[in-house]
C-alpha cells in the first residue's frame, strides 16, 4: 500500500490541477466573445458621449463634478 501511495501522489494532485485550470480556461474564452450588436452600440454611445470618440480633438473632455482631483505637487 505504501508504494502506491508514493506513486501515485503526484497525480493525484496533477489531475485535479488541470482540471481546474481547463475549466478556468474555458470560461476565460466565453468572457473574449465579441461583443453583441447592441452591447456595442451602447459602449460607442458611451465613449461619444464622454467625448472620447468622435471628436475633431479640439474639445477637451470635461472632468466628473463630484470627482476629486489628485494633489498638485510643485516639485520639480
Amino acid at each position: 500500500m505504501r508504494k502506491k501511495i508514493t506513486v501515485y501522489w503526484p497525480l493525484a494532485l496533477i489531475v485535479p490541477l488541470a482540471a481546474i485550470a481547463w475549466i478556468h480556461a474555458w470560461k476565460t474564452a466565453e468572457q473574449q466573445m465579441p461583443l453583441a450588436a447592441g452591447q456595442f452600440t451602447a459602449e460607442l454611445a458611451r465613449a461619444v458621449s464622454y467625448g472620447l470618440v468622435g471628436s475633431d480633438g479640439k474639445t477637451p473632455v470635461k472632468a466628473m463634478t463630484g470627482a476629486a482631483g489628485l494633489p498638485q505637487s510643485n516639485a520639480i
